[in-house]
């Protein structure tokens, strides 16, 4: 009898370690033509390339039938080259949000296109000052955003709108070499920038 209890309590003990669960998964795919680079659970940041997936573990307690459901929220910064975080509430692009995982579970994020860029790499031997970045709908160029200081060698990007039929425009690009008042223009009216798609510049010592 005393032997028939002792494996009664033994199975008991199994069932409940068994239930007992610890840590998440949070696994992010990118689909967009370019790079994604992200930070979770404010972690080094790491760079999910084009149509390639990411997974990352996080931390919680652990759940067991004593504990309930034990739940984590985390956040993650998401900066994609033709992605960006919409907040829908305050119609404003972000990069930041949170995400909530419970222990033992596996969360996935589907990145989709909804952006264009804007990329310009120096391959100069002198500091870029400024990049200006125009929009033009064919009536008057206006001055859409900026891009600061870019050193030799780096590269920095800006995402921008796409051109859709009721929305159609081009883009042009002023680059402002350190020393220098007068820009080196890159970009016409046949720069057209369409979802998921970037222009490139490489800035070149003429």
């Amino acid at each position: 009898m005393k032997t028939y209890l002792s494996y009664t309590l033994l199975a008991a003990i199994l069932i409940l370690l068994s239930a007992c669960e610890s840590g998440a998964k949070f696994t992010v795919h990118n689909t967009c033509a370019y790079p994604v680079y992200i930070n979770v659970d404010s972690g080094e940041q790491v760079t999910i390339n084009s149509n390639a997936t990411r997974s990352f573990d996080i931390d919680t307690d652990t759940q067991s039938i004593f504990t309930g459901t034990v739940k984590r929220t985390v956040p993650v910064k998401v900066i994609g080259e033709t992605y960006s975080l919409e907040d829908e509430i305050n119609n404003l692009w972000t990069d930041n949000t949170s995400i909530t995982v419970e222990a033992g579970e596996e969360l996935h994020a589907y990145l989709n296109p909804n952006r264009a860029s804007i990329k310009v790499l120096n391959s100069t031997d002198t500091k870029i000052r400024e990049v200006w970045i125009y929009k033009n709908d064919g009536i008057i160029p206006s001055l859409f955003t900026t891009i600061g200081e870019i050193e030799p060698g780096d590269s920095k990007f800006k995402r921008v709108d796409y051109y859709t039929p009721s929305n159609p425009f081009s883009y042009q690009v002023h680059v402002f070499l350190e020393g220098s008042s007068e820009p080196l223009i890159y970009g016409n009216a046949g720069t057209i920038l369409y979802k998921d798609q970037q222009f490139f510049t490489e800035v070149v010592t003429k």
